[in-house]
């Protein structure tokens, strides 16, 4: 029987490694590799990134898609979150000319990185 794609959503590489990991035992091949590879390039914990995810939509008003790319990469400075934002034309006008929105979110990034992101 072939399974039913119900619903989509990103998420951060931190919440796919929390996800795998809770199955670890019985994964096949190609999920191990990401298992792996999540394990190795994610910077935060799961529940740090969802909470960044959750706060760059709310205070920013960044799409899902948008803020699950800032959480996998978590830029430590404007001109890395420049280049990260860069790729998503919705964003030229609205955030990428806007210095105090852009360090905003560089400071979110490393609350996030710290720990010390809260609700």
């Amino acid at each position: 029987m072939a399974k039913k794609v119900i619903a989509k959503t990103e998420v951060p590489m931190a919440v796919v490694a929390k996800i795998l990991s809770e199955h670890e035992s019985a994964l096949s091949p190609l999920q191990m590799r990401t298992l792996s590879y999540v394990r190795k390039f994610s910077r935060l914990t799961a529940d740090q990134a969802e909470l960044l995810v959750k706060r760059l939509m709310q205070e920013y008003e960044l799409t899902r898609k948008e803020a699950v790319q800032v959480a996998d990469i978590c830029p430590t400075d404007v001109d890395e979150l420049r280049n990260v934002l860069s790729g998503f034309k919705r964003l030229v006008s609205f955030l990428l000319f806007s210095e105090e929105k852009m360090q905003g979110i560089v400071n979110l990034v490393k609350q996030a990185l710290n720990g010390e992101l809260r609700d």
